[in-house]
């Protein structure tokens, strides 16, 4: 039988393995998740520039925020409803919901 886990149950797990772990906090408790990602500027001059090459150097920032990744800033990962954590949603099993969780300080 395929175990399956909702996502009430993964926030569940998720609040109690960030009290575990001091310092993790859930998406759904962080006000502004946009500061934990890089912006253009934050990007190295080696990132930019294949944007820029492409874009051109005043389209190239627009490019990137509507095309490209921005590349989280803290630790984070995924816990399931099982309560299991895992660095990437391709590791996840099947059909266990996930609820997001970020090394805030």
């Amino acid at each position: 039988m395929t175990e399956t886990y909702t996502i009430e149950e993964a926030a569940d797990k998720a609040l109690t393995w960030c009290d575990k772990h001091p310092g993790w906090q859930r998406i759904y408790d962080i006000d502004d998740t946009g500061s934990l990602y890089k912006t253009w500027k934050e990007l190295s001059e080696k990132v930019k520039k294949p944007w820029i090459e492409h874009f051109g150097q005043y389209s190239a920032e627009a490019a990137w925020r509507e095309f490209g990744d921005a590349p989280c800033k803290v630790p984070y990962g995924f816990i399931t409803g099982k309560g299991d954590f895992f660095r990437s949603i391709i590791d996840v099993p099947q059909f266990h919901n996930v609820m997001m969780v970020f090394k805030v300080s």
